[in-house]
């Protein structure tokens, strides 16, 4: 290891990235704390007409891909946070280096485009079951062949290699 990388990242930037990391975590679970608030203060008047199926909207799905953007964000960039350290580290060297280097800014919002990525897909995946009639729009299964086949799934992808 050269002796630029093994310097420390000063504590200012530190501060500055742990903060704004810690910042769009809050910002995102107070999001998924309003968003279940909400669905709980329903009343049982009404919870026959959403749990009945109906097709999604255009507005339905962007809501659903927000709440599963978001959900990615609360979860996953505090995991993040020590290689975003590191990354931001291995910057500053190459920087007084005078070598090429990517702002950690860059580099946060690949990762987090890579999880809007599976956001994406995970939307896609729920409209698919919510289509084939397989799910309610209270995100519930409807069959419990569904709800064990998705369990020994995850149970399979538990002992693989990935």
């Amino acid at each position: 290891m050269t002796e630029p990388d093994r310097q420390k990242l000063p504590r200012r930037d530190r501060w500055a990235i742990l903060t704004g990391l810690a910042g769009i975590t809050l910002l995102s679970w107070i999001y998924l704390f309003i968003l279940a608030s909400n669905m709980g203060d329903m009343s049982m008047t009404g919870m026959s007409e959403i749990l009945a199926i109906r097709p999604w909207t255009g507005v339905d799905f962007l809501l659903m891909f927000l709440m599963w953007a978001v959900m990615m964000v609360a979860m996953m960039v505090p995991t993040a946070a020590p290689v975003i350290l590191v990354f931001a580290r291995v910057n500053r060297s190459k920087r007084n280096q005078n070598q090429p280097f990517v702002s950690t800014g860059v580099f946060l919002s690949g990762y987090l485009a890579v999880w809007a990525g599976f956001a994406l897909f995970a939307t896609l995946s729920q409209w698919g079951l919510h289509q084939a009639t397989l799910m309610s729009n209270m995100m519930g299964s409807v069959t419990p062949a569904l709800g064990g086949t998705l369990l020994i799934a995850a149970g399979v992808f538990q002992w693989t290699p990935l």
